[in-house]
């Protein structure tokens, strides 16, 4: 009875890892955009420069590697994402940390962001949101469009509920 019951345990801790995972682990293209007009699309590329590196959105580039991203699930719903174009690079915070505003940027040390699943079948997109509240608010990955800002535009931190649609993403896995 009692190695009935480890098995059980052990099953169910395995299906709730596996159910957790909203993407399975492999490379993506994380893009803004409608699916329908794909030229309008903006991806998540990697730019290296002497501070470190940015990640700011572009139109698609077949041939970027630092328009791919290694996306790897961790525990609780968390992945990090890797750069393809410069391995042992993640998303990740900037010197100006995790501040509603603050830019993200390609970085050595992973963090590790909520995903969440919106909407479903061909509509589907995704959230990543910061780990932990800041002045008790959720910070949501999101893309710095502003008025009077011209392409590319950054990927910053934005408060959760104030960006629309600028919040969520497109995964199209490689």
């Amino acid at each position: 009875m009692r190695q009935a019951i480890l098995t059980l345990v052990t099953l169910l801790l395995i299906a709730q890892t596996v159910l957790a995972q909203l993407l399975e682990n492999g490379d993506y293209r994380i893009y803004y955009g409608i699916r329908q007009v794909p030229s309008t699309s903006r991806y998540f590329t990697a730019k290296y420069d002497l501070g470190g590196g940015s990640v700011l959105t572009y139109p698609r580039n077949s041939t970027s590697n630092d328009q791919i991203w290694r996306l790897r699930n961790k525990s609780k719903g968390q992945v990090t994402l890797e750069s393809k174009g410069n391995l042992g690079n993640y998303l990740g915070l900037r010197r100006s940390g995790a501040n509603p505003g603050a830019y993200l940027g390609v970085v050595t040390i992973p963090v590790r962001f909520n995903i969440a699943k919106k909407g479903g079948g061909s509509s589907t997109t995704y959230e990543l949101a910061y780990p932990k509240k800041v002045n008790g608010e959720t910070l949501v990955v999101s893309i710095d469009n502003g008025e009077g800002k011209e392409e590319p535009y950054y990927v910053n931190f934005a408060i959760q509920g104030t960006v629309g649609i600028r919040g969520s993403f497109r995964m199209a896995k490689q």
